[in-house]
């Protein structure tokens, strides 16, 4: 009795799944259109006229692309940020966690988890900058983030890029950023392994 609503059902989340890549298709191909006319600035790093919002693309071979009219003040810790996605490989969790979001495409909960990961990535590499830059970049970095969140960017599906996210949340976590004592974090880490073993 159960074998016609379970085909129904498996055909509804097949659709969903091939949607989801069909979006993440075209976005790819509308980005790469965007990117042919990149000139390169030094090392993996890119300049583009027709993009809004600096970003890293790429597994194997990331590459940092920024707009080509971005402030030259601006350049050094946004291109710093997007160097610590690299070193960290958030580039290629993004990747692994759309594909899981793109299986997963029904379950409101996988929603709430990619979202809200892509946020924890910017605040720690929005932080990693002030600790490396000092406070002094604060208020410039805190207006780049409101510059680059205005803008409108088709690439979320799997760039990571330095406008995205919650932009309000990141700058007011910029502006009242304090380094974290050490004690401070070795007493987390320590909670987090007994509960991870605990649980």
């Amino acid at each position: 009795p159960l074998e016609a609503p379970v085909a129904i059902v498996t055909w509804v989340w097949l659709a969903g799944v091939l949607g989801m890549a069909a979006y993440s298709v075209v976005s790819y191909l509308r980005l790469r259109q965007k990117l042919l006319t990149a000139s390169p600035l030094r090392g993996n790093i890119y300049l583009a006229d027709e993009i809004t919002s600096p970003f890293v693309m790429g597994l194997l071979r990331p590459k940092i692309y920024l707009p080509s009219d971005i402030d030259e003040r601006e350049q050094p810790y946004i291109i710093r940020h997007e160097q610590h996605h690299i070193r960290r490989g958030d580039h290629i969790i993004k990747t692994l966690a759309f594909l899981a979001l793109s299986i997963h495409w029904f379950n409101p909960l996988v929603w709430v988890a990619f979202i809200c990961s892509n946020k924890d990535m910017e605040m720690s590499c929005d932080e990693a900058v002030i600790e490396q830059f000092g406070s002094s970049i604060k208020q410039g970095y805190s207006n780049s983030l409101l510059e680059f969140a205005m803008e409108r960017h088709p690439y979320s599906f799997a760039p990571v890029a330095f406008g995205e996210g919650d932009a309000g949340r990141r700058i007011e976590n910029v502006l009242n950023f304090k380094k974290p004592q050490t004690w401070l974090a070795i007493s987390v880490i320590v909670l987090l392994v007994i509960v991870g073993i605990s649980c």
